[in-house]
């Protein structure tokens, strides 16, 4: 096999390849910090950016987007369901797109988890090219991002809110996917990813 010209998967590593990271954020403590901190960071920067995209295209809604109004405990738990309703949504669309993208690329069904503040989509045992694995990773941010501004651009005042809410939280999740994209990026050379779902191995040749 060719190292400039590798298929886009394949299920055995090829001869001459070892593995040379891993992103774990179980077993790097400072890495999740970091991350966490980059989220909100991140979290801040969407919420104003999809705000001014809100006043843009839908001027006569200011304001709107991230308003509501509860009188009497019933109406807080009717908010804390409709928000969990929310990040339902944004999980099974975030790590569905994932799951998607896995299929397509290797023709098998993708592997997915929950667990303790996280969800993933896998493709264990499978080596993923470069190019592939990036489009795999980054997809949910591009693509829900595309939706969540175009609904804004239409959707009731009522509705407004949730999607509004969405998107800036996919944006924010995102950095973890964007976190695993810059690390392959940066790899000289033909680079294959494996990803478990709680981590992420990266495998080049061995020099």
């Amino acid at each position: 096999m060719s190292l400039k010209r590798l298929p886009t998967h394949c299920d055995t590593l090829p001869d001459g390849f070892g593995q040379t990271a891993e992103f774990n954020l179980k077993k790097n403590t400072r890495a999740m910090v970091i991350l966490n901190v980059a989220g909100f960071i991140l979290f801040l920067a969407a919420a104003a950016l999809v705000q001014a995209f809100t006043l843009w295209a839908r001027p006569d809604l200011s304001g709107v987007m991230f308003s509501f109004q509860v009188d009497n405990l019933a109406q807080v738990g009717l908010l804390i369901l409709f928000l969990l309703l929310d990040m339902a949504v944004l999980v099974i669309l975030h790590e569905g797109i994932h799951g998607l993208c896995f299929r397509m690329i290797t023709g098998k069904r993708p592997v997915f988890s929950l667990g303790p503040g996280y969800a993933a989509a896998a493709a264990p045992g499978i080596y993923i090219a470069r190019g592939p694995y990036l489009v795999t990773a980054l997809s949910p941010l591009v693509v829900m991002t595309a939706i969540g501004l175009l609904l804004i651009s239409f959707v009731s005042s009522g509705v407004l809110f949730h999607v509004t809410l969405i998107t800036v939280l996919n944006i924010a999740g995102a950095v973890g996917d964007l976190w695993v994209a810059g690390g392959v990026i940066i790899k000289q050379g033909p680079v294959l990813v494996q990803d478990f779902g709680d981590r992420v191995v990266m495998y080049q040749p061995n020099e």
